[in-house]
């Protein structure tokens, strides 16, 4: 029989190496799953972030390619990381999953209020 016991951010347990605070994966809370023996964490799948239709103009600001870029290259052109690719590709909903495209405009949180977004949705979720 399996138990599941939800709580805690990745980071908060002490079981698991710690993640940087810009990886997606240390957004939400893992559960422990207890099956006979065995025990394992794992991520509710069904949990996502959405970003508002409309943001705060100072926060925002856009950047038109020159040519096509993977979503990594453009976060660290934007963040100096690549691990904030899923928040420009979130915020621009592509219908297109491995790479920016050239001559079009992706909108993007300013690097200043990067570290105040990231705060705001890990402690939403």
């Amino acid at each position: 029989m399996s138990t599941i016991i939800n709580g805690a951010k990745r980071n908060q347990v002490e079981e698991l190496e710690g993640l940087s605070r810009n990886l997606y994966e240390n957004i939400f809370n893992v559960g422990l799953v207890n099956n006979d023996d065995k025990s394992f964490y794992t991520y509710n799948l069904l949990n996502k972030v959405i970003f508002p239709e409309t943001l705060d103009s100072n926060v925002i600001d856009e950047i038109t390619l020159t040519s096509d870029k993977p979503w990594t290259m453009l976060s660290f052109q934007l963040y100096s990381t690549i691990e904030l690719w899923w928040v420009v590709y979130l915020l621009n909903k592509p219908d297109y999953i491995f790479k920016a495209k050239a001559n079009t405009p992706y909108k993007y949180i300013k690097p200043g209020f990067m570290s105040n977004v990231l705060q705001q949705i890990t402690l939403s979720q």
